[in-house]
């Protein structure tokens, strides 16, 4: 949309722009696909190569637990690797109009070191604490302020910042296993003679072994394979998705996936007895060319210290207390996703204001066309709330050819394994 406004972008390991489309100006992959990035145009990606080498789109969360000192130093650096990527995009577009950068090791570090730095988490140990977490923060902190201060030198006045999340972070304290619970309802089964070890030390290398030692905890119970053919409903995916199974889906059971929900939320939370979780529909929080690949239903816990993991390994309990964090599995991380992010902006074009009730994620895109003085028929209207009308008046219209979603493979055999590994190791079973 910018690109048919006659505007230049760049975007710098943005997740999930794998593979880089046709567009005015600069991009480097981010996290969801390979991770060593693809970046075009070829003189950019030139350039940036020569400087860093050895670029990646993010730290892969593996051997943390060994010297978690030595993981963060590695999650800063990246930070200001990224940062460097950056100025070199400042350098190479000088008529940028927009500049939007993903530092994914705030994420990766909200994941692993909550339970370090916070004392009332399950897993805390004062013997192994540290403030890693912020030492991340306050590398973006710095490399936000040198990217302001390269972009005001570069274009000799002050530019509009914005930052945001697309998600917050939060302890968890409570692991929610959704298809054991599906399982004891009488919604999934798994296939009779399906389980296997968690772990078996012929498939592990001595990274992970010393890591058990270290970390000393029961033995963990063994997957099994879901029987789809007699399911009626399997969580999948990360935070609280549910799907249905086959049989509910070839008989289009409209009046299945109520009761489901209706079961769900019954749910009670295992410290307070209050209800566990909200349980939103399909319709109503998707909807376009996706929609049928989409969760029939989500649950969101009202205590976010709860985090709702599809496993499919045969926990005895439903809840758990996070107090030991495995190594594998998808529960090891002490913090995950919460519902709301952040937004701070300032700058031309900006003024100060509350945000409006029920704002979310899908209004930034218009709110930042309207920014550079552009407009197109989007999901969400812009933030005229925070939008100085004497700068951000005039807009001008653009419109931009819909085109069909191609699904086609775009990783070799060898690319899509790595890829599903790190995106289960972050909890995306």
């Amino acid at each position: 949309m910018l690109g048919a406004a006659g505007l230049r972008s760049a975007f710098v390991t943005v997740p999930f722009t794998h593979p880089p489309e046709p567009l005015r100006g600069l991009m480097v992959t981010g996290f969801g696909g390979p991770q060593r990035p693809e970046i075009v145009p070829a003189a950019a990606r030139a350039a940036i190569l020569s400087a860093h080498p050895n670029l990646l789109t993010a730290h892969h969360p593996t051997g943390w637990s060994e010297d978690f000192v030595a993981f963060a130093e590695k999650l800063v650096d990246h930070v200001g690797q990224i940062a460097d990527v950056c100025l070199l995009a400042l350098e190479l577009e000088p008529d940028l109009g927009l500049l939007c950068v993903d530092f994914m090791s705030s994420d990766i570090a909200g994941h692993l070191a909550w339970h370090r730095l916070d004392p009332t988490h399950p897993a805390h140990s004062p013997e192994d604490a540290g403030d890693e977490l912020i030492q991340v923060y306050e590398a973006i902190d710095r490399a936000c302020g040198e990217l302001v201060e390269q972009a005001r030198w570069l274009w000799g006045e002050e530019p509009t910042v914005m930052i945001l999340s697309d998600h917050g972070m939060k302890p968890t304290h409570w692991v929610f296993r959704a298809n054991r619970w599906l399982e004891q309802a009488g919604y999934l089964r798994y296939r009779a003679g399906s389980a296997t070890p968690a772990a078996d030390a012929t498939e592990v290398d001595e990274r992970f072994l010393l890591t058990r030692r270290r970390q000393p905890q029961a033995e963990e119970p063994p997957f099994a394979e879901i029987d789809f053919a007699s399911t009626k409903a399997y969580c999948f995916g990360y935070g609280g998705q549910i799907y249905l199974g086959e049989l509910t889906r070839a008989a289009e059971d409209t009046g299945f996936a109520r009761e489901l929900a209706d079961a769900l939320s019954s749910i009670r939370h295992p410290e307070t007895d209050a209800p566990a979780f909200e349980v939103r529909t399909k319709e109503e929080l998707y909807r376009g060319a996706f929609y049928e690949k989409a969760p029939e239903l989500v649950l969101l816990p009202f205590d976010e210290r709860v985090h709702v993991e599809s496993s499919h390994q045969q926990w005895p309990a439903v809840f758990e207390r996070h107090e030991r964090l495995l190594v594998r599995g998808s529960g090891h991380f002490s913090g995950q996703h919460a519902r709301t992010g952040i937004l701070a902006a300032a700058g031309p074009g900006i003024r100060t204001a509350d945000m409006p009730e029920g704002a979310d994620i899908t209004r930034l895109p218009a709110t930042l066309l309207a920014l550079l003085g552009v407009a197109a028929d989007l999901d969400g209207a812009p933030l005229d709330e925070i939008l100085d009308p004497v700068i951000t008046s005039e807009r001008v219209p653009v419109a931009v050819a819909t085109r069909a979603p191609i699904q086609r493979p775009v990783y070799s055999m060898e690319e899509e394994a790595r890829m599903i590994e790190r995106l289960r190791d972050l909890g995306y079973e």
